[in-house]
């Protein structure tokens, strides 16, 4: 048993110890952003996007956002990456109970022959309670749980960049399957007219107007436009497909059920979509990706005085507390009470190296997050500028091939005059068909690039108002890394 007297003030002294915590504090670190956009960029940014709660709702299509909403439910990724966070939850838990005592409640009962009374057994009978607590001397503790807490930080961030991905996944995806239904009708369409000019061609023959070469040419290529319809087709199936994958349809998937309605891009290409009105530092707010990379350098930081705390003296505080008694029942008598104060002192002397080579593992650690923290942030504006780069070259073609396809139909046109005037063969009229076909054709795939960029590009600015609060259930909270 150890003396009261004395205990209480050492103790209160170990408290003020235990308010230093060893190791650096977290400062962000010095990182050369640019200060505007490129002109042309920046000229887009003039959106306020105040009344826009997610950016996919910009294109106005009640089908794309549904697929949204039930991806953010029942994709397995976005599943996956929410598990992670309620694990990351519960070792912060664990973490900060660790620096809280610990009450035991424990019944010993002992019976024994010592072999000194003649045979005569000795009973022993104990109920009682045993608080502990480590005394965090020296922030091991709280570092340990800062440290916890910026892997929360860091889960939580890396599943905002998963559901961001899926989110342009599922966009992507939504806008590739209606550019080849466009293509589709397109086919059919010329096919429709194909078949109309091989008929007219067989009755021009009988009259003796055309030859069996042009009608036969009609028939060629009447069957190479029927030709392309089953790879189209099959296209659509995959990309429906992908899509029941992305939002956790496993009926559709199996079964083929069909969830989409079947209709092109129509005047959806022509919409124009401004950009977000954003300046390049708040780049840091909106990526997830670079907020996760700095909630795990604030991670590794934190550990290097988690490791540092090693070095130094630990200190264990006991209280044990019950009744012990020789028989059972007297377990209630007031003479049965017994208490005991302990405190046990560790203090590091010798490792051979074991403790200076953690130290050296946990600042290696720290450096390394910070150049993952650096390369974010650099990959980061990297994907901005390459997005803008394909939106500028998508819109350039879109352009382009809205002026090829005028000038496609005013030669199909002239070219079918000309035939029907006897000037050219029934073969100019067919290329002039087949390139207006080409160009239709080509002229939906850039409108699908163009749209497919815009969602690249607001993925790479990381969304607008950020991606954590379009996934239902509660945010429990999460703060920023800079209020760890």
């Amino acid at each position: 048993m150890m003396r009261v007297r004395g205990f209480l003030p050492a103790l209160l002294g170990c408290g003020l110890l235990a308010a230093c915590a060893v190791g650096p504090d977290y400062e962000q670190p010095e990182v050369d952003l640019p200060e505007e956009w490129p002109e042309e960029l920046d000229a887009r940014m003039e959106a306020d996007f105040e009344d826009i709660d997610h950016w996919w709702e910009l294109y106005e299509e009640p089908i794309l956002e549904q697929l949204v909403r039930e991806a953010l439910v029942n994709n397995l990724d976005v599943a996956v990456a929410a598990a992670r966070v309620t694990q990351a939850r519960a070792v912060l838990g664990l973490s900060r109970s660790e620096r809280y005592p610990t009450l035991d409640a424990f019944a010993e009962a002992e019976r024994e022959d010592p072999g000194l009374t003649g045979g005569e057994t000795e009973s022993e009978f104990v109920l009682g309670g045993l608080l502990s607590y480590e005394l965090d001397l020296w922030g091991r503790l709280a570092r340990s749980e800062e440290a916890a807490r910026a892997e929360l930080l860091n889960t939580a961030f890396s599943r905002d960049a998963v559901v961001l991905a899926v989110i342009g996944d599922v966009v992507g995806a939504y806008f590739a399957h209606r550019a080849t239904i466009e293509q589709i009708e397109i086919t059919q369409a010329t096919i429709e007219s194909l078949q109309e000019a091989l008929e007219l061609e067989r009755s021009r023959r009988e009259g003796g107007a055309s030859t069996e070469l042009a009608v036969r040419q009609a028939e060629a290529e009447l069957e190479t436009s029927r030709a392309g319809l089953p790879s189209l087709n099959e296209s659509a199936e995959r990309q429906r497909r992908a899509l029941a994958v992305l939002i956790g349809d496993q009926e559709a998937v199996l079964e083929g059920v069909d969830f989409l309605e079947n209709e092109g891009l129509d005047d959806l290409a022509e919409t124009q979509i401004e950009l977000p009105d954003t300046m390049p530092s708040e780049l840091l707010l909106r990526r997830p990706d670079i907020r996760a990379a700095e909630a795990s350098l604030i991670a590794a930081n934190a550990d290097i005085g988690v490791t540092r705390a090693a070095w130094l003296p630990s200190l264990n505080l006991a209280a044990l507390f019950g009744q012990g008694a020789t028989q059972v029942g007297d377990l209630a008598s007031s003479d049965a009470g017994l208490w005991e104060i302990s405190a046990a002192a560790t203090v590091p002397i010798l490792s051979f190296g074991r403790r200076q080579a953690e130290l050296d593992a946990a600042e290696a650690g720290r450096d390394i997050a910070e150049q993952q923290y650096r390369a974010a942030i650099q990959a980061g504006f990297q994907e901005v500028g390459d997005a803008w780069t394909v939106l500028r070259a998508a819109e350039e073609r879109v352009a382009a091939r809205e002026r090829e396809i005028e000038a496609r139909v005013e030669v199909l046109r002239l070219a079918e005059r000309r035939y029907l005037g006897g000037y050219i063969p029934y073969l100019e009229v067919l290329d002039a068909r087949r390139a207006l076909l080409d160009a239709r054709l080509t002229m939906t795939e850039a409108s699908r690039d163009r749209l497919v960029a815009t969602a690249v590009l607001f993925r790479a600015l990381g969304g607008l108002h950020g991606v954590g609060d379009a996934i239902p259930g509660p945010r429990n909270d999460l703060t920023d890394p800079g209020d760890t």
